[in-house]
């Protein structure tokens, strides 16, 4: 989890998990009660993540529902392609159904395609920078898990 910006980045590599989730949860919270309509929210789900289980499931469509018309919009990056992505994409496209949330929800293959459309939903004539620093933040997760 990272804010970046206006942006509250949850960014999944390996299967989400009930503790991971409080943990997306209460950023997003905290983020959206400091700055109410002025923060999106971004979930990247890369390649190799296999798709939340059903309890996650239905947490994740409560955590943006509950926040309202004070979340700006919601950008859900799928990585990759193939069967793998394929199947990722039609659980979260099953997610975003159970969401009931005025604020607009996108799917993107990738940040840089988000990037535009999340500054829009803010209110900014850009995010640059948003793609690198997500980037940044992959390799500073890779670094740590290869430490432990």
């Amino acid at each position: 989890m990272a804010m970046i910006g206006p942006v509250c980045l949850a960014l999944w590599q390996s299967q989400p998990t009930r503790e991971r989730f409080a943990i997306q949860r209460d950023v997003l919270h905290g983020a959206v009660a400091r700055d109410p309509g002025k923060v999106a929210f971004m979930c990247v789900v890369t390649a190799g993540a296999p798709p939340p289980g059903d309890a996650e499931r239905a947490a994740s469509a409560a955590m943006v529902s509950s926040q309202g018309d004070k979340l700006a919009g919601v950008a859900c990056v799928i990585e990759g392609v193939g069967f793998r992505a394929a199947i990722t994409r039609t659980v979260l496209s099953g997610v975003l159904l159970m969401i009931r949330t005025p604020s607009p929800i996108k799917l993107f293959d990738g940040t840089y395609a988000a990037e535009p459309w999340l500054a829009k939903v803010v209110g900014r004539k850009s995010l640059a920078g948003l793609t690198e620093q997500c980037e940044r933040g992959r390799e500073l997760l890779n670094e740590a898990s290869v430490a432990v």
